[in-house]
């Protein structure tokens, strides 16, 4: 059996970990010698340039340069927050021909997210080899805990494209507080807070006897430390537009340098007060004289930028103590993961909000890797006596025609489940019944996320409502939801095509997997 790494993709940053010999996890280093690898792909006229040495492309061509990419996995286009994201990007998004969010690159050549980020987990891989000396070929992937079917789909599909066979796609805060308490050995009731680049996540998760339980899990998919930058930059282009006269804000190589700056000085402010934000040369004057940038930015000044985005915080966290039935006072402790939650004015609204100070991990950006390499080393049999019980994100619904959406798995079920619903033919010799699959619990299908639409053809001739068709909905421990279909009486199999769909076919994915691996031989 080949070895098998954990990995944490994020919209930021990128790690690495495997197991040692001794069974300790270890966070493997970069070839620049980082434990952390910039989740950025610059497309270059000599190929695509991955990791820390990609950030040469941010400021030659910022519109050939993705980062972010974890963001638009399985998001459609016409998604609110893409259309609001795609005005502050230096690259351009386009849509796909079945809807969903792709990169408009130079020549006319568009690319999938899923291609971006298979190149990143590609890296990864590259990575793992050159430390362990042996061929890489599965892995376990942290995910947001509220990431929904389609844009789970769309990381197995990255995965598969780099060559890597997914073990088990892990939520982010569970592999937290995986990796925090696993070899504590203590019985613990966790709230696990995960603010990232690009999501806010929450899962309420028990630890007793070594069974870590998830109870509950909400969270916001826009909210993160990429949004911060997004508010000090929108702040800053108006104070160059004050102090200087000009405006920059479609200046793509400007704002670029002026986000870089942001993120740089947003750092600092986390264990300073006030940190000067400078800036060479921001931009060039029609004369083509370049126009130098500089002021002090207080901590109080980027806490009031913030703090409409901070209060985004409380819901996600009241949401997913109320669906675990649980008080803030019956929590033991609350783990802080990921990069953002260094920032002052977080750690202070979850303070507030629980009454309580949260637990400081000291690589809260490393911690989600660990855990998924523990979570290796269990499905490898390396380690014992760890049990891991994950729920659904969300609800899984079904309708079909006009009619309102029926629930057929709820929210917080534990996985992997499964359910059946049943429909019958509603006309003498009805060839196929079409369904569609929503993602959501409402009974109004606006409410809910579209995952697909169905049919189940070839249907015997028959009078109405003789044929009965049994639907088989399965949502595995992954969160991936899968369809089958039986005639009730006889148990024959019945086929199911699927009419419309998110993300890449089969086909587009080994065709894109073969592409990658030409490319690297």
């Amino acid at each position: 059996m080949s070895r098998a790494v954990g990995i944490d993709l994020g919209t930021t940053n990128s790690v690495v970990a495997v197991i040692d010999r001794d069974g300790a996890p270890r966070i493997l280093t970069t070839a620049e010698g980082s434990t952390t690898m910039p989740s950025l792909v610059w497309f270059s006229p000599d190929g695509p340039v991955v990791g820390e040495a990609a950030r040469a492309g941010l400021d030659h061509s910022p519109d050939c340069t993705v980062f972010g990419a974890k963001r638009l996995l399985g998001r459609r286009f016409d998604h609110p927050e893409i259309r609001r994201l795609a005005r502050t990007l230096p690259y351009e998004l386009t849509a796909a021909p079945n809807g969903d969010t792709w990169v408009q690159l130079a020549a006319g050549r568009a690319i999938s997210p899923e291609e971006i980020s298979a190149l990143i987990l590609r890296e990864l891989r590259r990575t793992a080899e050159a430390f362990l000396g042996e061929p890489v070929t599965r892995a376990v992937i942290t995910i947001p805990a509220w990431y929904d079917a389609a844009q789970r789909q769309a990381t197995k599909d990255a995965a598969q494209i780099a060559g890597l066979s997914v073990l088990r796609l892990l939520s982010e805060p569970t592999a937290a507080a995986l990796g925090h308490g696993a070899h504590r050995g203590e019985d613990r009731r966790y709230l696990v807070c995960d603010l990232g680049g690009g999501t806010f996540d929450v899962a309420v998760v028990d630890a007793e006897g070594g069974v870590f339980e998830v109870l509950a899990t909400t969270g916001d998919p826009f909210l993160g430390g990429d949004d911060v930058d997004r508010v000090i930059v929108e702040n800053l282009v108006r104070d160059v537009r004050q102090a200087r006269g000009i405006d920059i804000s479609s200046d793509a190589i400007a704002i670029e340098r002026l986000r870089l700056a942001a993120q740089r000085t947003k750092h600092e402010l986390s264990d300073q007060l006030s940190a000067r934000l400078a800036i060479a040369e921001l931009a060039q004057l029609p004369s083509g004289k370049g126009v130098e940038y500089s002021r002090v930015i207080r901590r109080d000044e980027m806490e009031l930028w913030a703090s409409p985005l901070v209060k985004r915080i409380e819901a996600p966290v009241t949401d997913a103590l109320h669906r675990a039935g649980r008080k803030r006072e019956a929590v033991d402790e609350v783990l802080l993961v990921g990069g953002s939650t260094r920032i002052p004015i977080v750690r202070k609204e979850l303070a507030r909000i629980l009454g309580r100070d949260p637990s400081v991990i000291p690589n809260p950006e490393e911690v989600v890797a660990i855990g998924a390499a523990l979570e290796v080393a269990r499905l490898d049999g390396i380690i014992d006596g760890v049990l891991l019980i994950d729920v659904a994100a969300r609800g899984i619904s079904m309708s079909t025609a006009d009619s309102e959406c029926e629930m057929v798995i709820a929210q917080s079920s534990v996985v992997p489940t499964r359910e059946h619903r049943l429909l019958a033919t509603r006309s003498d010799n009805q060839p196929r019944i079409e369904f569609d699959l929503w993602e959501g619990e409402s009974p109004e299908p606006a409410r809910n996320r579209h995952l697909g639409r169905y049919a189940v053809v070839d249907l015997p001739v028959a009078p109405s409502g003789d044929v009965l068709c049994l639907i088989e909905v399965t949502v595995d421990t992954d969160g991936v939801v899968r369809l089958g279909a039986s005639e009730l009486v006889s148990g024959e199999r019945l086929t199911l095509e699927q009419l419309a769909h998110a993300g890449l076919s089969r086909a587009e994915v080994m065709r894109l997997q073969k592409s990658l691996l030409e490319a690297a031989s």
